[in-house]
């Protein structure tokens, strides 16, 4: 793969900034090109916060762009290479190399005022400042009527975030899977709802409906999806997927870690 378009998305930090100028003058070096507006390889570096920008910013572009993701800081559960790998991933992606395979991610899809987004990691429908009020369908069947601060659904990679702190399960199966959680529902004789975990796949549809017309106004129902915040006045109805879109995060097979592996060391192993 010669002369491809590129961008680079770095985190503010000082390392990852001299690591994004050291690989854009390697990346010239082999005459590839710089593009912002349509990039084939989105080369990341720094941690998930900032791969989650990357898909935000190249929303609309999932169909054809390959994420190459560098590990610069923390852990992260999407990183596949380190940042010492450098000169390798650019040799690797020169020569096509067979090693070098593309692994398909989950995304969610997202309807909400005639437009489509996606998240790789979770979307979030929350009101910190009254009680949010909607109702829960699931392929049109209602499910339940919520109340409380707010609801979560995120994919099975997503499922180590805010899903994992709110109590839900950490999903490790390689099934296309999605996962709805409630954040502090009101719980009472009048109101009740699972308040519980609830995993769910792709033949699945979650539709919220929203209740109250306070609940429409961006300041106080807040849709976030993963890092963006969705600020316009709300329509009645919101409509969460898993995608048959896919995001395409290039990693060398040799090198590959399972989700498995990487929870362990996250959060059991020092």
């Amino acid at each position: 793969m010669k002369n491809y378009e590129f961008i680079i998305i770095a985190n503010k930090y000082k390392n990852s900034q001299t690591l994004s100028e050291t690989l854009r003058a390697k990346l010239l070096a082999l005459k590839a090109i710089e593009t912002d507006s349509n990039p084939q390889i989105v080369f990341v570096i720094g941690g998930d916060g900032t791969f989650l920008k990357a898909v935000h910013e190249y929303n609309h572009l999932l169909k054809k762009v390959k994420f190459v993701i560098f590990k610069c800081g923390n852990l992260g559960f999407y990183e596949n290479f380190d940042h010492t790998q450098i000169d390798d991933v650019l040799t690797w992606i020169a020569n096509d190399d067979k090693n070098l395979k593309i692994n398909p991610l989950s995304l969610l899809e997202i309807v909400v005022n005639n437009q489509t987004l996606y998240a790789i990691n979770e979307v979030k429908f929350i009101n910190l400042t009254t009680t949010l009020s909607c109702q829960v369908l699931i392929n049109n069947q209602i499910f339940e009527n919520f109340r409380g601060s707010g609801v979560v659904v995120s994919t099975r990679t997503g499922s180590t975030g805010l899903m994992k702190s709110l109590g839900g399960a950490v999903v490790l199966s390689n099934h296309n899977l999605m996962q709805f959680h409630e954040i502090a529902p009101v719980a009472n004789n009048s109101y009740r709802s699972l308040n519980s975990p609830l995993i769910l796949d792709e033949k699945h549809e979650i539709t919220l409906k929203i209740n109250n017309q306070v609940d429409k106004i961006s300041d106080f129902g807040k849709l976030i999806v993963d890092t963006f915040v969705f600020n316009d006045k709300l329509n009645d109805e919101i409509t969460i997927k898993l995608s048959r879109l896919s995001l395409q995060v290039l990693e060398y097979s040799p090198n590959h870690y399972s989700l498995l592996t990487k929870v362990k060391k996250a959060f059991i192993q020092d």
